[in-house]
């Protein structure tokens, strides 16, 4: 079962915060959309969930264990993004 989750997630770029602190769970065989305006960080976050851009704060999880934690192959076969 392959669970998706962010807790307390705050991504910047460079001083520039986009997003600040939120909490996020995409369970396995569900559609999960993000919803938002022009510019409000859901490409941002979609980044992180992939490991393209690592957060400032927060941990996100694949599995129940940190991405940090896993390789970039391992993450690679549990998610596509």
């Amino acid at each position: 079962m392959t669970t998706l989750s962010a807790e307390h997630l705050s991504l910047s770029y460079g001083s520039n915060r986009i997003i600040d602190d939120i909490d996020l769970d995409i369970p396995e065989g569900k559609i999960s959309i993000i919803i938002g305006s022009n510019g409000c960080g859901k490409s941002t976050i979609l980044r992180s969930l992939a490991r393209l851009l690592m957060p400032q704060e927060g941990t996100i999880y694949l599995d129940g264990k940190s991405i940090a934690l896993q390789s970039s192959k391992e993450v690679a076969r549990k998610l596509a993004i």
